[in-house]
């Protein structure tokens, strides 16, 4: 996925200020934290939901856009910082802003539609090419769970969660928001490891609940690093897995393979 750096393209309003009364003298108190307060939009700037915002260089400053493409970031440092924002079928940016102490601030981040881009795999029957070509030399050369078409429909499944359940090395659990989170247990040590997802081969910052199951084509499920292909073992700036010199390397892996973009209509 193409990464762009860009300035925030509004300007950062200063709305609230969350420290009063503090005295000229005072110099021992630490800097407040900044709030940033915004919407993600696609380019005829319609609002987009389900946007993952985070913090570049923090592990727990990030977000997920509601339905109505905002986000709330608080506890933000002080200063320059830099604001990564990803969502499915649109193209990841990055954007720069300057936050003062204390200051609750305002901002719109737009994203530029991929969809053009993952419309053309497979779509041309002339091409001696399949959607599924590596999901296929994967299930016959590599270790893991592979799920077929076939295989997720014997399973009668609600969600995406479901569908791994009973996979060895596989957890489950329900959230206090009512979505279920998928962690590994086998050679994670006693450390939670959440998987890598990728989406026809791209990072997807988001959950396996994402996808109706009717939407799902097959499934690859890699619960240790030593089933973990080459080309998926990357090292990412988010994710679960080891860290390894400022970057994220996965502890374990699901790909989601979509229904032939062929058939749709």
């Amino acid at each position: 996925m193409r990464r762009l750096q860009r300035p925030v393209l509004v300007s950062l309003l200063c709305a609230t200020v969350i420290g009063r009364g503090v005295g000229a003298q005072d110099t021992t108190q630490a800097i407040p934290p900044a709030i940033l307060i915004g919407t993600v939009i696609d380019s005829a700037g319609n609002p987009l939901a389900g946007a993952e915002v985070s913090l570049i260089g923090s592990e727990t400053i990030r977000t997920i856009t509601g339905d109505s493409g905002t986000f709330r970031l608080t506890g933000i440092p002080a200063g320059t910082v830099v604001f990564a924002v990803r969502r499915l079928g649109y193209e990841g940016a990055t954007f720069t802003a300057t936050l003062k102490p204390g200051r609750t601030h305002r901002a719109q981040f737009p994203l530029t539609g991929a969809v053009a881009r993952l419309a053309t795999v497979g779509i041309n029957d002339t091409m001696n090419t399949h959607w599924l070509d590596q999901f296929d030399a994967r299930k016959s050369s590599q270790r893991g769970t592979f799920m077929t078409r076939k295989d997720i429909e014997k399973k009668s499944a609600r969600n995406g969660s479901d569908l791994v359940r009973s996979i060895p090395g596989i957890r489950v659990a329900s959230r206090s928001n009512g979505t279920s989170e998928v962690s590994m247990t086998r050679a994670a040590g006693a450390q939670r490891c959440l998987p890598q997802m990728f989406v026809h081969g791209v990072p997807y910052s988001g959950t396996l609940d994402d996808f109706p199951v009717d939407d799902i084509e097959a499934l690859e499920v890699y619960v240790g690093i030593s089933e973990i292909p080459a080309e998926l073992n990357r090292s990412m700036p988010t994710g679960g897995g080891a860290r390894r010199g400022g970057m994220s390397a996965p502890c374990a892996v699901i790909v989601v393979w979509t229904r032939d973009p062929r058939r749709r209509p």
